[in-house]
């Protein structure tokens, strides 16, 4: 109890006084605060505790839900969504405490992926989490505080090996982020969002919610529009100026699900590649290509466009397509 109320208090303080921030990074509590890993709600937060062996690798304890609309199948599987959120929030987490990224520095995600080489165990105990073992594989600093990181993880559950992750990003100060977005917003505000269209039959996306669908149909197979509503805190749980990169995720599971053999596709592995913001006021365009190779492995392809111009590409691959 001690330990949390410690970490409540310090969060409050760099709250306060963020120029504290730019000299010493906060040290992560036990249970890690919401802040540390840019959620707005405690019951968001994967990570439980991270182990520093030395200066370039760690270890992190992640969390798994036992209920979750985007994290878990109907059938009480877990989606490519959970295990690459668990790898953001560990960056986050790692970044701030260990590698002294101060907070309300903003981070510029280029690539991110997985592989499971085997499906997570059931959960059927409240600590039978995932821990994932964290190497810092390059780090470039701006003086003090690290310019660009790239982390590769091993994936634990249950105590065995199941899998790796990866992750590669920039890190920007404030002053530097308003430069890179130029004209472009850096806050949200009324107005910003554009309308949202009409989503699929949530159903056909193995949802239940509207809020949850983000695809909206088009007049082309295999193409469909992006929708983000801004008042999902599942999506949108702070301020943003820009559509945050796991709802990209999101949209690209639903659109593979779409087009995948049977109507179900829990991929897992995933490579990914964001190569610019995609804006909240502005169509983005989403486009998926299934394959199957001669080995069995259903693999889709999930691109999004906006401006005519290529946003990011999503690839999964299924070795079992359901």
């Amino acid at each position: 109890m001690a330990s949390q109320t410690r970490g409540l208090y310090k969060g409050a303080y760099y709250a306060l006084f963020p120029q504290v921030e730019a000299t010493r990074p906060p040290v992560a509590p036990i249970p890690v605060a919401r802040e540390l890993v840019h959620r707005a709600q405690a019951h968001d937060v994967l990570p439980t505790k991270l182990i520093r062996h030395d200066d370039t690798n760690f270890t992190v304890s992640a969390r798994r839900p036992h209920h979750h609309r985007l994290f878990m199948t109907a059938d009480g599987r877990y989606t490519a969504s959970y295990v690459l959120e668990a790898i953001r929030q560990t960056t986050l987490l790692l970044s701030h405490t260990e590698l002294g990224v101060p907070l309300g520095h903003h981070f510029v995600m280029w690539d991110m992926g997985h592989r499971l080489d085997a499906e997570l165990p059931v959960l059927d105990t409240a600590s039978a989490g995932l821990t994932l073992d964290v190497e810092v594989t390059d780090l470039r600093r701006r003086g003090a505080v690290p310019a660009a990181v790239a982390l590769e993880m091993t994936i634990r559950a249950a105590g065995r090996a199941v899998g790796t992750g990866s992750i590669r990003f920039n890190i920007t100060s404030p002053a530097a982020y308003t430069r890179i977005r130029g004209s472009l917003p850096t806050t949200s505000a009324p107005g910003l969002t554009a309308a949202l269209p009409a989503p699929v039959d949530p159903p056909t996306v193995h949802h239940t919610r509207a809020c949850d669908v983000v695809l909206a149909a088009s007049r082309l197979p295999g193409r469909w529009q992006l929708r983000a509503d801004p008042t999902n805190t599942l999506f949108f749980d702070r301020v943003n100026d820009h559509i945050p990169a796991m709802v990209l995720v999101e949209a690209a599971q639903q659109a593979a699900g779409l087009i995948a053999p049977r109507g179900r596709f829990v991929p897992s592995s995933s490579r990914m590649n964001f190569s610019r913001y995609v804006e909240l006021d502005q169509p983005c365009w989403i486009e998926a290509r299934q394959d199957t190779t001669e080995n069995g492995t259903t693999s889709v392809r999930v691109t999004g466009h906006q401006n005519e111009q290529l946003a990011f590409v999503i690839e999964f691959a299924d070795t079992a397509a359901l």
